[in-house]
């Protein structure tokens, strides 16, 4: 008899089952961002009520329960009802699509891609602004705000189209995001392998631009514990330059002292600007992870 296998569902990059983990998650910013439109983040401030405040056009992904449907009956035009002390937060997800995230089984960027993912569909549920944006592609042009559920699918497809062959090095991506001009200040989630010199600069660059950092490190195993020994040569996926090495103990040694150290490296300058750190490697379960590690640091409450 042949024994039927029944696959997880799954809706893009996450399953039914990972989309149910977030559902009623939200982000939880340490510090308060002015918003450009009202949204459904209620205020901290205490002494203040939730009270009807004004009208705006409707825009693709608004809740429908604000929908204003005596003013689109009389004037055909859809409006939504906005309330006073509601804060609409803008959440960057920045996703490092340099080369050197092609690393791993399954690879970096694989990881960084589904984080990504459950990142923007946390936004999205939670009524925030949603700003997508690659790490290491030049020329890239100004993200649009997404908001509302209706628009997980274009969240989905970008995380899904995303390929990790950039030449632009994480701190020369992050010091362009901070100083363009272009995004105000908000929560700003760095997916990233971080192993870029120049990293933590660019990281309290972003911070002192007005940005909650956020830091999701990707690494893969490999890099954390390798297993090298004898003459190799190492390619540098980005740059190009090769290095030739004989690798023994005392040099595995030497290259795990180092790797620690910058990462805690990027987990100090974002804890000094105000921000959080968090590492998943790549064999981990990617939702998982992220959900359990982001609600012990305080950066996700129940919606």
């Amino acid at each position: 008899m042949t024994e039927t296998v029944t696959q997880p569902a799954t809706l893009g990059l996450l399953s039914a089952v990972e989309r149910r983990q977030i559902e009623r998650l939200r982000f939880a910013p340490r510090r308060r961002f002015a918003g450009r439109v009202r949204g459904e983040r209620i205020s901290r401030q205490k002494g203040h009520s939730i009270e009807f405040s004004d009208f705006r056009d409707y825009s693709v992904g608004d809740d429908l329960r604000r929908l204003d449907w005596s003013i689109l009956a009389r004037l055909d035009r859809p409006t939504i009802r906005t309330f006073q002390d509601e804060d609409d937060l803008a959440v960057y997800v920045l996703l490092d699509c340099s080369a050197s995230m092609d690393f791993g089984t399954p690879t970096k960027h694989d990881v960084a891609r589904k984080a990504a993912a459950a990142f923007g569909l946390i936004g999205l549920l939670g009524q925030d602004a949603v700003y997508l944006l690659e790490l290491g592609h030049a020329g890239r042009r100004k993200a649009r705000a997404l908001r509302g559920r209706g628009n997980a699918s274009a969240v989905d497809r970008w995380a899904s189209n995303s390929k990790a062959t950039g030449s632009v090095g994480l701190a020369d991506a992050l010091t362009q995001f901070a100083y363009s001009g272009n995004y105000r200040p908000g929560l700003a989630i760095v997916i990233s392998d971080g192993l870029d010199a120049a990293a933590r600069q660019a990281i309290r660059a972003v911070g002192a631009r007005g940005h909650e950092v956020l830091i999701v490190q990707t690494l893969s195993a490999l890099e954390l514990d390798p297993e090298m020994e004898g003459d190799l040569r190492l390619l540098d996926s980005e740059s190009g330059d090769v290095v030739d090495i004989t690798a023994h103990s005392e040099v595995v040694r030497i290259y795990k002292e180092n790797l620690n150290a910058h990462c805690e490296d990027l987990a100090d300058a974002a804890l000094k600007s105000g921000g959080r750190y968090m590492r998943i490697l790549s064999h981990e379960s990617v939702v998982d992870v992220c959900v359990r590690e982001l609600r012990r640091l305080g950066a996700l409450e129940q919606s």
